[in-house]
């Protein structure tokens, strides 16, 4: 099962980045930026956000963020379940025009588009729950100053090897909290501009 659920995960994630590089007609992104800005604008703020957040989240901000992603959550479900025969009705195009087979081929490669990334939004949102829950669940860990402490290699104890594994992993939280946000707000900003430019088509037609 759990294995299952990996691979669903995995086969998301990879449809949907795949996705993201490319419009209607199905043509891929050529240039590095084009492929890679996400990436690109979701990584620089994350790192240097999490470089200067010393101690952690404040718990305000915990509560917040956890409400607003509950709340997208829905939205995007919501979305999904009532965009399903909304962007896409299948039809017979055996004595179609190459006009109604090219709306047809731009409306079944946006509705996967925009199915694949809103169903990855909502997997980033959980994920991001889950390791915000960790602020309060091990705040005292979480919220840690980590520039208080530095390598010593003398004098070794069990509470600095304790310490040498926990810092890493509170940066490596910080980061990844910050970077699915970035990247929720992204690919939150990327469906509606996508959404806008498709029903502005639709309607020019």
């Amino acid at each position: 099962m759990s294995i299952r659920i990996f691979n669903y995960v995995n086969q998301l994630r990879n449809k949907a980045l795949e996705l993201e590089r490319r419009d209607i007609n199905n043509k891929e992104a050529t240039s590095f930026l084009e492929k890679y800005q996400r990436r690109l604008i979701c990584i620089i703020p994350s790192v240097l956000l999490a470089w200067f957040l010393k101690e952690g989240f404040p718990s305000s901000f915990v509560e917040y963020v956890s409400n607003a992603l509950s709340i997208l959550i829905g939205l995007f479900s919501t979305a999904i379940i009532f965009s399903f025969d909304k962007f896409y009705d299948k039809k017979d195009l055996t004595n179609a025009s190459s006009v109604e087979k090219l709306i047809d081929v731009q409306s079944y490669n946006y509705t996967k588009q925009f199915t694949y990334i809103t169903g990855y939004s909502i997997i980033l949102c959980l994920f991001a729950l889950v390791f915000l829950s960790f602020s309060s669940l091990f705040s005292e860990l979480a919220n840690i100053n980590i520039y208080n402490y530095k390598l010593d290699f003398h004098n070794i104890t069990i509470k600095k090897i304790k310490y040498f594994f926990v810092i890493p992993a509170v940066i490596l939280q910080r980061f990844l909290v910050l970077y699915w946000l970035s990247s929720i707000i992204y690919n939150t900003l990327f469906v509606i501009g996508s959404l806008v430019k498709y029903m502005t088509l639709k309607m020019d037609r």
